[in-house]
């Protein structure tokens, strides 16, 4: 891959998805996984779509359910899984020293069409208008990383804070207005709404799958 390919993973991946480092005696491999519930099969399908303009592969979305519960419950889920050394780099970026982190060193690699998908991933907008992004990073310095990144993109300024332990960055109406105006060119189709503000017809981004 280069360095194009390997800044749109970074871009797609940065709040969402796994990759684990698998080692053999040959040198090993990375595997990606990205999962969805069945009601996100739409975003699933946007997001391996993007996978694929930089990384063609013949890997499919598969339908699995988890292990059961206590009560004996399964839950249907989706998931994309890909394997292959090639991404390496872009595994090396997000786990420095095997850990995932959202560095500020990716950050400087990354532009609008990452912040959209950023957005799209976990943007819970409010009746009055005001949103809160919740996939932010494990930490308040991953939180705020990001939140520093998005005002440079966008100028909009929100408040990074703790949620049940969980960094989150909210925004008031005004300000989140800034920030869908200037992402909504980047905006996957099935997220259209996060950026218009419209209410979205569920029939119309659930996939047939």
């Amino acid at each position: 891959m280069d360095v194009t390919d390997v800044r749109g993973l970074l871009g797609l991946l940065l709040v969402d998805g796994s990759l684990v480092l698998y080692r053999s005696p040959s040198g090993g491999y990375i595997q990606l996984t990205i999962t969805a519930g069945i009601r996100e099969s739409a975003f699933l399908e946007d997001k391996v779509a993007e996978f694929r303009t930089f990384f063609p592969t013949t890997a499919q979305i598969n339908t699995y359910k988890t292990p059961r519960r206590a009560n004996g419950k399964q839950t249907q889920v989706l998931r994309f899984r890909c394997s292959t050394n090639k991404l390496r780099p872009v595994y090396n970026l997000l786990y420095p020293a095997g850990e995932r982190q959202i560095t500020q060193p990716v950050l400087d690699l990354l532009g609008a069409k990452a912040a959209a998908w950023c957005w799209a991933e976990s943007a819970d907008i409010g009746k009055r208008g005001g949103a809160k992004l919740t996939r932010v990073g494990n930490t308040l310095a991953e939180a705020m990383r990001l939140h520093a990144w998005l005002q440079v993109l966008t100028g909009a300024k929100g408040e990074v804070k703790l949620c049940r332990k969980r960094p989150q960055i909210s925004y008031t109406p005004q300000e989140a207005v800034k920030v869908r105006e200037a992402l909504i060119q980047y905006a996957p189709p099935s997220r259209i709404h996060l950026f218009t503000g419209d209410v979205p017809d569920v029939s119309a981004i659930r996939s047939a799958r």
